[in-house]
């Protein structure tokens, strides 16, 4: 029988650093795990059209690990970096493609994905008869998360929600927080330089061409689908807490139109779309947003 055991002990003073660990069976995607025993919080990020699982949240990953003021706060939490085809896929399709990488976490943790071999290379090969496998899982104790945030931006506010009203008897999906920052759940409307792009003539018609190609983009292009997501969600809305979102818009924001929910919070900054969602020292907004979890919440949305 193989071997499994948890991942190796680490220096008292590492364990405030986060192990990085990829998702092999989800392309792109990857996690930042705590290396605490006592872990039952995480967060899995969304991107939104055209960003990716590094770059639209860098910050995130670098501040975490080095920047004193907000590190001990993160220590004890799992965050998950969810890749898709943001651009050349559906929403429905993507939305299908992140149901099954909650799956891997919500309500168990599917050890078998993070489980990695290294028998070959601790076993020597003369004492090796070729069946001898060791398997080590990425967690220094078997954990179980009680609270999950979802955080998404964009079209990656538009795949969650999506998400969750496909799956409405899905208990424990229905116990995440939404922390949306910017979603694209009124669509696309330009305004500012980009709207001058799109009125401007000629410039306009080829810009309308190159993404109009994209199916992601048809989508969040289509109003009457994205009326009905609004009022699947608010109609279902008491079934649990992923229904309402907390959300964060940006004043500078020339890419989505500010449109919550009737169940949904929201809050504004002085940001443009793609600053909304990138933490700083100096703007520590979007550390605060995925973070929180008010025990009110959970009765408030019932």
């Amino acid at each position: 029988m193989p071997k499994e055991t948890n991942f190796v002990e680490v220096e008292a003073g590492e364990r405030d650093r986060h192990y990085y660990h990829r998702m092999v069976e989800c392309e792109g995607s990857f996690a930042m795990l705590s290396l605490h025993e006592d872990v039952t919080d995480a967060i899995i990020f969304v991107h939104g059209f055209g960003g990716d699982s590094y770059g639209t949240w860098a910050q995130f990953q670098l501040l975490i690990d080095q920047w004193e003021a907000v590190k001990a706060e993160f220590a004890k939490r799992d965050l998950y970096f969810f890749q898709y085809h943001s651009v050349w896929e559906r929403v429905e399709s993507s939305s299908n493609r992140l149901l099954k990488f909650m799956r891997l976490l919500i309500p168990e943790i599917n050890l078998e994905h993070f489980a990695m071999d290294v028998g070959p290379v601790t076993v020597p090969k003369e004492e090796s008869s070729g069946e001898v496998s060791e398997f080590v899982v990425p967690f220094p104790k078997d954990r179980k998360y009680e609270r999950v945030t979802l955080a998404g931006h964009s079209e990656g506010g538009v795949v969650i929600r999506t998400m969750i009203v496909r799956d409405l008897e899905n208990t424990a999906l229905l116990n995440c927080r939404l922390a949306l920052f910017a979603p694209a759940i009124a669509g696309y409307k330009p305004a500012g330089l980009l709207g001058s792009m799109a009125n401007f003539p000629g410039l306009g018609l080829l810009l309308e061409a190159v993404l109009v190609a994209a199916p992601a983009y048809q989508d969040l292009k289509d109003k009457e689908d994205l009326k009905q997501l609004k009022t699947d969600t608010e109609t279902a809305h008491s079934k649990g807490r992923a229904l309402c979102a907390d959300i964060l818009w940006g004043h500078k924001d020339y890419v989505v139109k500010p449109q919550k929910y009737a169940c949904d919070t929201q809050d504004f900054e002085d940001c443009n779309h793609t600053q909304i969602c990138k933490p700083s020292e100096d703007y520590p907004k979007p550390l605060d947003h995925v973070k929180k979890w008010p025990d009110e919440k959970k009765e408030e949305h019932k």
